[in-house]
């Protein structure tokens, strides 16, 4: 083999080798500082592709659940209301059975009819109270849709005294006071079937919102055995990419002494 001076071969050699080891260092010290083993579309772009696809479930996962969760509480908030107008008429239907009774004057039955009337107007204040977000609840019938995939929807029924039947009670007289009975009896169910339907409707919405936590789990998995960083993998492979780098600037080292041994044939 010839000793040249104008082009030194073995040191180029080494050089190229110490730069791919500097290159694989540096990349491998990125990783370790991000933990992540994609940073970039160069490092796994397949890879890449599926981790996002991955994150977009997720992302989608926890809106839905967000909006689920604000279904259960538009649904607690008109169960709130049911309740209080589930009080009143149980009320109303006490006076009712105690204005049954023939043996009160018209001035005790004038009282009680009074305060029935209060209660009536109540049950319209509570439907015109019972709002969320600005939306009336039970003041008609009610359909709210989550916006998320599937067929989950908030379903709630009128509930005024004109839609229980109650707005017709009057108690100034027996036989108004007997009939009345029979209206809020008929409007409790109505109220505890409303009651009802709501629960069911919470417990379908809290359902929904455990599916896709447990899809949210099960994708971020998945992303993460393509995206995370195998810390101890890459550290290995860190050390490797050191030592190469030094072995390489070594090599380079005594390449280029090689090279000025040529002076002494001068």
């Amino acid at each position: 083999m010839g000793v040249r001076i104008n082009t030194n071969l073995p040191a180029l050699e080494a050089g190229r080798q110490a730069g791919r080891a500097n290159t694989l260092l540096a990349k491998s010290l990125e990783k370790l500082a991000s933990a992540a083993r994609i940073n970039r579309a160069g490092d796994d772009a397949s890879g890449l592709a599926i981790a996002e696809r991955f994150s977009a479930q997720i992302r989608q996962g926890r809106t839905e659940i967000n909006n689920l969760q604000s279904g259960v509480s538009a649904a607690q908030t008109a169960d709130g209301g049911l309740e209080s107008q589930q009080q009143a008429t149980q009320r109303l239907r006490e006076l009712a059975i105690q204005a049954s009774n023939g043996t009160l004057t018209d001035d005790q039955r004038a009282a009680l009819n009074t305060e029935a009337q209060q209660l009536i107007q109540q049950l319209d204040d509570v439907a015109e109270g019972t709002q969320f977000n600005e939306q009336n609840l039970l003041k008609q019938n009610t359909s709210i849709d989550p916006g998320t995939e599937g067929t989950v929807q908030l379903n709630i029924n009128s509930s005024t005294a004109a839609s229980l039947g109650a707005d017709t009670v009057d108690l100034s007289t027996v036989e108004g006071a007997a009939q009345a009975v029979e209206t809020l009896d008929t409007a409790l169910s109505r109220i505890s079937q409303n009651r009802s339907n709501v629960g069911a409707q919470i417990n379908r919405f809290s359902s929904a919102i455990e599916q896709r936590e447990g899809s949210i789990l099960h994708a971020e998995d998945s992303r993460s055995r393509i995206r995370d960083l195998d810390v101890a993998q890459e550290s290995i492979l860190q050390a490797q990419a050191q030592i190469k780098k030094q072995s390489s600037l070594a090599t380079l080292l005594q390449a280029n002494v090689n090279a000025q041994s040529v002076l002494r044939l001068f």
